[in-house]
């Protein structure tokens, strides 16, 4: 399990910033602060010369070093009260100046000591959301909200059956979970449980990529003719799924990039998800042996059926 490399060096340099940010907060609350609360002033540069003087005590031997240390500590004490007895007779809260993070567990660094704490797991999480590829999708279409109730008799048990498959696929999902295939019409479910896959694995902490095959080509057209664009992460992702195969123009340099991005997948072992409203012939004829023996041989086909959901509705 690996999160997406680039958003992970981003959210690093994010939260380095960010911590940064609160400390330099801190500082500006506190000048301003001894500009206006008499006293105010004095106590923080006295406060400021503490580590000096515990390097001082610490210099004057073992004789005593307790006592110099619990002096130090009282004056200290003694200081801070002070200051907040200034503040509070001003108006201000005590800890007006100090610095305040949004997570006081790693001081807004992301880590505690070599440990990833939880904020930063969770902004990796809301990351590959973003790099998804899926948009709003993501928030609205789950295996929550996917509805059976719209398909009956043999067509809601083979449903049924495909549900339980897709969602147990996301939720164990690992680098050996193999690649699937939805075949079915369209208005079946086959986009919704695409996006349910791809929110449960992106929480789990792998880097996923949703495209539909129009998108996918034009990424290797722009790459391809025009320099522009990185395709790169088509063979990295962890988990790659493409919508909608077939909707994408016909021609020799559009089944080369699919070809290239299915075959490559295949034989590093990345899985892929790929839907279509192709059936087995129509996938044959229009992609020819080579990418449609990899399709039918290597992923487990799940045949979608019953009658359009939103005409349903």
């Amino acid at each position: 399990m690996s999160f997406n490399t680039k958003n992970y060096y981003e959210l690093r340099e994010a939260f380095e910033k960010k911590h940064l940010d609160k400390i330099a907060e801190a500082e500006a609350r506190a000048a301003a602060l001894a500009a206006r609360v008499e006293g105010v002033g004095e106590i923080d540069a006295a406060l400021a010369t503490t580590a000096s003087r515990i390097f001082g005590a610490a210099l004057g031997g073992k004789e005593e070093l307790a006592k110099r240390m619990e002096s130090i500590k009282r004056d200290t004490a003694y200081l801070r009260e002070a200051r907040a007895r200034l503040l509070c007779a001003a108006g201000y809260p005590a800890d007006y100046s100090d610095v305040k993070y949004d997570c006081e567990k790693c001081k807004d660094l992301g880590f505690v000591e070599s440990r990833m704490c939880e904020c930063f797991k969770r902004a990796l999480v809301l990351k590959g959301y973003e790099t998804s590829g899926l948009g709003a999708l993501i928030f609205k279409q789950s295996f929550d909200n996917y509805s059976l109730d719209y398909f009956k008799g043999e067509d809601r048990a083979r449903m049924e059956q495909n549900f339980d498959i897709i969602r147990n696929y996301a939720q164990n999902f690992d680098a050996k979970s193999g690649s699937l295939l939805f075949m079915g019409g369209t208005g079946l479910g086959k986009t919704h449980l695409s996006s349910a896959i791809a929110k449960t694995v992106i929480d789990r902490g792998y880097d996923v990529l949703y495209t539909s095959a129009l998108n996918l080509v034009s990424d290797f057209e722009r790459a391809k003719f025009k320099g522009e664009g990185d395709t790169d992460r088509y063979f990295s992702a962890e988990l790659l799924i493409i919508d909608d195969l077939g909707t994408e123009g016909v021609g020799a340099f559009t089944e080369s990039f699919i070809y290239n991005v299915i075959d490559t997948r295949i034989c590093k072992g990345y899985p892929t998800v790929v839907s279509t409203n192709l059936d087995a012939r129509a996938l044959s004829e229009r992609y020819g042996e080579r990418i449609f023996s990899r399709l039918l041989g290597v992923y487990k086909p799940l045949i979608f059926c019953g009658n359009d959901v939103r005409f349903e509705k």
